[in-house]
């Protein structure tokens, strides 16, 4: 089978990338971007699936997953992307087979999250730090906060979501 150049560049088949998404920013999107660059294929996990409607998980999971696949939408190839909801364990684990048992093969897992970077270093799986994006300004705790105060919030997240997030309650 003949490869493109750009899928010869690729270095793993599988990868992994966990976040909340609370709300989907410009900091993500460069982040996945970058991190599909080096797969074929990517596992987008929503972490903390299960909660919703708080100051800290406004978004459900499901709304998480749409704003996303909207906003990665001529970024990234939707094919290429499976998505998968991660319920909170309180147990490294469990929580580490659950992902695995959804989604066995994973090669790489992109993250700076500390707990997330040495449950899958432990396991022998390896762990690359995406490139922060404008990281001063895209958290998405502080666009939350803008959001609720009516603050300027929306060139924070692709043009694309911001009339959906306008229309949530976050």
């Amino acid at each position: 089978m003949t490869r493109s150049k750009k899928e010869l560049q690729k270095k793993y088949g599988l990868g992994l990338f966990v976040g909340r998404f609370q709300p989907f920013h410009k900091g993500h999107l460069h982040a996945i971007k970058s991190a599909c660059s080096f797969c074929e294929k990517m596992v987008i996990g929503i972490g903390s699936s299960k909660e919703k409607g708080t100051e800290t998980n406004p978004l459900s999971s499901r709304m998480r997953i749409r704003l996303i696949k909207k906003g990665l939408y001529g970024y990234v190839n939707l094919r290429h992307l499976t998505f998968i909801e991660i319920p909170d364990f309180n147990d490294d684990e469990k929580w580490f087979r659950y992902i695995i048992g959804r989604e066995p093969g994973i090669e790489v897992v992109f993250s700076h999250n500390d707990v997330v970077r040495k449950i899958f270093t432990e396991r022998g799986i390896a762990v690359v730090s995406p490139p922060w994006y404008r990281r001063n300004k895209l958290s998405a705790t502080a666009i939350r906060k803008l959001i609720r105060n009516n603050g300027k919030w929306k060139n924070r997240v692709p043009k694309n979501i911001v009339n959906n997030i306008s229309k949530l309650r976050i």
